[in-house]
């Protein structure tokens, strides 16, 4: 099931470039995991984009339905569910120094 969904947001994905011409390589985001939507047919997949440290929730259909224009160029059809979140993931970094640890042991 999760590689269906994951399959389907690449394709997804992939029908905006299909207005690019260049063969250039673009970096992948990380697939984290897909969740229940709450809705029949409907998912919602977490992507990491490691570079940036950017965490994306999209709700999307399970299934695309597309229709081939030209040899080997597809365009997929519209549907009533989708959107897309994304966040800066911060995460601190906190060094402890064995004074650190010592003080916070004494306040106990």
């Amino acid at each position: 099931m999760r590689f269906r969904v994951f399959s389907v947001l690449l394709l997804s994905i992939g029908s905006v470039a299909f207005a690019q011409t260049n063969d250039v390589k673009k970096p992948q985001m990380k697939f984290l995991g897909a969740y229940d939507a709450g809705q029949s047919n409907v998912s919602i997949i977490k992507l990491l984009d490691p570079a940036d440290d950017v965490l994306c929730y999209v709700l999307m259909p399970d299934n695309a339905t597309r229709k081939q224009v030209e040899k080997d160029k597809w365009v997929y059809e519209s549907n009533a569910v989708g959107s897309i979140s994304c966040l800066k993931v911060i995460v601190p970094v906190v060094a402890i120094t064995p004074n650190a640890q010592q003080s916070s042991q004494k306040n106990k």
